[in-house]
């Protein structure tokens, strides 16, 4: 089903809560309209519907420091723009407390529209709930939900759009502000970049040779997993990344999926979808390093020596490892990754290069209201 919904956001001049200054956002039109080379969406526009008041009201959220305890950092910290809303240069991404990092890299937020799970390990399967990781979770906001709404009810600006978005007396409640964060990510979507371009034989999507070769040559090695336009399959796979020494209590998609909440790490390792993440989707991947689930490698042509196992021999093999990630050679012989020349690894970089969505990136719809 094709949603066209349009958003005409108007000029708003208000002052907020406590502060002299004035919060102005100038007007704009966005819109959610299908892309002629995308899958249908998931985002639930029946219960939830992207509107002009709720996307406003999501984004001055998205840029609130006052969702994480003691207003130390709003979502917008692990998010940037400008790197497709990764944290850029961190491979493991420091909450509200000094010093304390998280577990994970950072993920893009872009297209979650179409997406069936959030988070590496698919924790949830709504976008309606994936804030609650961040804004709950120690080691990133550590904040309650409770104590936010406390926050936002003595704010008369946040009175004023809830109850607008939500048509109640009593609107500022956690429901709303989720719904209010997914319509503003709902809204975020990415695909004019150069190679939607070239698929959709637009003006600006002309490949080089060299992008063409990059092509072809991705789609031979590595759409298995990326595949579509969404540039994943969203499967959960073991790449055989390895554990990492420094983060001893990570299990990936078996903690998710394990019927025993309390099981050990040890008793995780047993299970087939251990060290399972999420593939994730290539789209403006030049510019969301670093990369893997750790933020392991910072260039990406590091990944791909990392796939090229028959040169790095990098590629660490579990019970579980992906079978895509196991041939054989004309002798018989196991090789484990995808044997790449350095030639093709430019080309196939070249490609990648075209997957970078300066529209999406430099878009000041989503960009924190001045």
């Amino acid at each position: 089903m094709k949603y066209n919904t349009i958003l005409f956001v108007f000029l708003l001049v208000m002052v907020s809560c406590g502060q002299d200054e004035e919060e102005v956002y100038t007007d704009f039109e966005i819109s959610f309209e299908q892309p002629a080379n995308f899958p249908a969406t998931t985002y639930d526009f029946e219960d939830n519907p992207i509107t002009t008041d709720g996307f406003i009201l999501g984004r001055k959220l998205f840029y609130d420091n006052r969702l994480s305890l003691n207003n130390g950092i709003s979502c917008a910290e692990c998010h940037n723009q400008s790197h497709a809303f990764t944290h850029h240069g961190h491979d493991l991404s420091e909450g509200v407390h000094a010093g304390v990092v998280g577990t994970r890299n950072s993920q893009p937020i872009q297209n979650l529209a179409f997406l069936e799970d959030f988070t590496w390990d698919g924790a949830k399967e709504m976008l309606f709930d994936q804030p609650l990781i961040p804004i709950t979770e120690e080691v990133e906001m550590d904040e309650t939900m409770e104590n936010v709404i406390a926050k936002l009810k003595e704010d008369s600006v946040y009175q004023e759009l809830f109850t607008a978005v939500f048509q109640s007396e009593d609107a500022i409640n956690s429901v709303n502000l989720l719904n209010a964060l997914s319509q503003f990510m709902g809204a975020m979507v990415s695909s004019n970049s150069k190679y939607d371009k070239y698929v959709r034989g637009e003006v600006g999507g002309s490949f080089t040779d060299l992008e063409k070769e990059g092509l072809a040559l991705f789609q031979q090695k590595c759409a298995n997993c990326h595949s579509g336009e969404l540039f994943t399959n969203q499967e959960f796979i073991n790449n055989g990344i390895g554990e990492n020494s420094s983060l001893p209590d990570e299990t990936g998609r078996a903690r998710i999926n394990s019927p025993n909440p309390f099981a050990t790490v040890e008793e995780l390792k047993t299970r087939d979808d251990y060290y399972q993440f999420r593939v994730p989707s290539l789209r403006n991947v030049i510019k969301t390093y670093p990369y893997m689930h750790d933020g392991r490698f910072v260039m990406l042509s590091k990944v791909l020596d990392f796939y090229d196992d028959d040169t790095y021999p990098l590629i660490t093999k579990m019970d579980n490892l992906d079978s895509r990630l196991i041939q054989t050679n004309s002798n018989g012989e196991e090789i484990l990754g995808i044997p790449m020349t350095e030639g093709e690894k430019v080309a196939i970089l070249a490609f990648l290069e075209t997957l970078t969505d300066n529209e999406f990136i430099n878009d000041e719809r989503f960009a924190k209201p001045n």
